[in-house]
């Protein structure tokens, strides 16, 4: 297959080109488009063959549900069977943005999209080109659009170290803003479970919630597949220790520092800067520059010991890259 990409206008659309993606999805076709978070790849998620393509084209296994996107809130309620209040207010909150929603879900949604589930995860993007596709092809099932395990694409470059030929057409709108994917809550328990840090902090959804929510860092599985290999440091000796590794020394390798101090370490490497209480679109670029140039080991300094909003989703990132080294 080959693949179409259009560069496409991110905050004034251009109509036609709207046009041929949504009609390219009304034939079936899966088509990459931006959000506010990620580049994502979806079907139109009451065509069952199509959403099949998205798991064919990720190599996804069948059984990881896609996020419903809309555009609306009406949209929402075609494919969720119950909104509690708290959901309706934290719609009304957080959406558009970057906010998913597990709700039960509405007899008749493919089960290819739930991944055989009796629920599904809704979100409504924050970006005009993810919302004028919305508009003209109705809900997309969707996720990043990004090979499984890979890190997740803020450019459409990335897209295309991933899915080209894979997807029938890409819209490249430039990088994408927050840059880091979604906050997934679970709701059909009665109360808020945190599945996923993300670009809503979890703060902001307790002062909706009127309850204290929480989160967690990283698991300790390595959640990246990349040919860099990345090492978080603990504290200041792991990092000396690492930095002085017989397997490190001599091989190419970046390190990644939070702040503009200078640090002096002998030997060569790649110097990287991430600021933490920034957008986080730069950390997955970082991860696949580092695999661009290369890199065989890329060594994240120390984190600090507090993170509040966006900054512990960034870190929940980091750790998940490292395998909480």
């Amino acid at each position: 297959m080959e693949t179409i990409y259009y560069k496409i206008d991110a905050c004034h659309p251009e109509p036609e080109i709207i046009f041929r993606a949504a009609e390219a999805l009304k034939k079936g076709e899966i088509v990459v488009f931006p959000t506010e978070t990620v580049y994502g790849v979806g079907a139109v998620y009451d065509n069952p063959e199509a959403v099949k393509k998205v798991f064919a084209a990720k190599k996804r296994p069948a059984d990881s549900p896609l996020l419903v996107h809309v555009s609306s809130r009406e949209q929402a309620f075609l494919v969720a069977d119950q909104v509690p209040p708290l959901a309706l207010k934290l719609m009304e909150a957080f959406w558009p943005g970057p906010l998913s929603l597990i709700l039960p879900v509405k007899k008749g949604v493919p089960l290819e999209v739930t991944g055989g589930k009796d629920s599904v995860g809704l979100r409504m993007p924050d970006h005009p080109v993810a919302r004028a596709l919305i508009d003209a092809a109705g809900p997309l099932a969707a996720t990043s659009a990004n090979l499984s395990g890979r890190p997740s694409p803020v450019r459409a470059e990335h897209v295309r170290q991933d899915l080209d030929g894979r997807v029938a057409l890409v819209l490249d709108a430039g990088e994408t803003g927050v840059g880091i994917e979604s906050t997934i809550i679970d709701m059909t328990g009665g109360k808020i479970k945190v599945l996923r840090l993300g670009g809503v902090a979890l703060e902001d959804i307790a002062r909706v919630a009127g309850y204290e929510i929480e989160g967690f860092l990283g698991d300790k599985k390595q959640h990246y597949a990349l040919k860099t290999k990345v090492l978080l440091a603990q504290d200041e000796d792991d990092f000396k220790s690492l930095i002085n590794r017989e397997d490190i020394k001599l091989a190419p390798k970046g390190i990644v520092f939070y702040d503009e101090e200078e640090h002096e370490i002998e030997g060569i490497y790649e110097k990287y800067r991430l600021d933490l209480k920034k957008s986080s679109t730069a950390f997955f670029a970082l991860l696949r520059e580092a695999e661009s140039k290369g890199i065989e080991f890329l060594i994240f300094y120390p984190l600090p010991s507090a993170a509040e909003g966006l900054n512990l989703s960034l870190i929940d990132r980091i750790y998940k890259a490292a395998g909480n080294k």
